[in-house]
């Protein structure tokens, strides 16, 4: 994914962008998102997302899984909107947002999975989840050397700049846009190559 955001675009445009950040709120993620809902009921079969399911913002597998003989790490039902973020090994960012209409997709309890509030858009919070800064704050969270890791909790502490409703929208609308963009043109780049 296109990683600029607040910061990064703040050191491109840093007088112009200065005034509008100073203005956004710093809130707790647990302030504006659930994290980890309740799933109500784990469809009999379903789609299974694990870890390595995962790379950059891109779902690149999933599973057909059986409830009956899935992983035990088979808990997070997906529901449109939901951005599932990698608590092992954070600094990989391979994060996703669920855009998909299906309601049979389930994530790896490795990933937190993150609703936002109304009000609260899930492509500017991706954005954010995938900045350097926001990283690195969680990784001084983490324990363990290996795969270091983040418990929910620790996760929902950390703090991010967010601006008003239509603000955030059109922010994270961008982010969107210039995302498929890039990946467009790296696609059409591979075909060039490989021809």
């Amino acid at each position: 994914m296109l990683n600029l955001c607040c910061d990064s675009l703040c050191q491109a445009h840093r007088y112009s962008l200065k005034k509008v950040t100073n203005a956004w709120e710093l809130r707790k993620l647990k302030e504006i998102l659930e994290i980890n809902p309740k799933t109500e009921k784990v469809p009999d079969i379903f789609e299974y997302v694990d870890l390595g399911s995962v790379v950059g913002t891109d779902l690149i597998k999933h599973t057909k899984t059986l409830k009956e003989s899935a992983p035990s790490r088979a808990q997070r039902l997906a529901k449109k909107g939901d951005v599932f973020y990698q608590t092992v090994r954070p600094y990989q960012k391979n994060n996703y947002l669920y855009e998909l209409q299906y309601n049979n997709y389930i994530f790896s309890t490795g990933y937190a999975q993150l609703r936002p509030y109304s009000g609260v858009d899930s492509n500017f919070l991706l954005n954010c989840v995938q900045e350097e800064k926001f990283v690195t704050t969680v990784l001084n969270f983490c324990t363990g050397t290996s795969y270091p890791a983040i418990n929910s909790k620790d996760l929902g502490r950390i703090m991010i700049k967010i601006p008003k409703g239509i603000e955030q929208q059109k922010i994270g609308t961008l982010f969107k846009r210039l995302d498929s963009l890039i990946t467009l043109h790296q696609c059409r780049s591979n075909r060039l190559l490989n021809t």
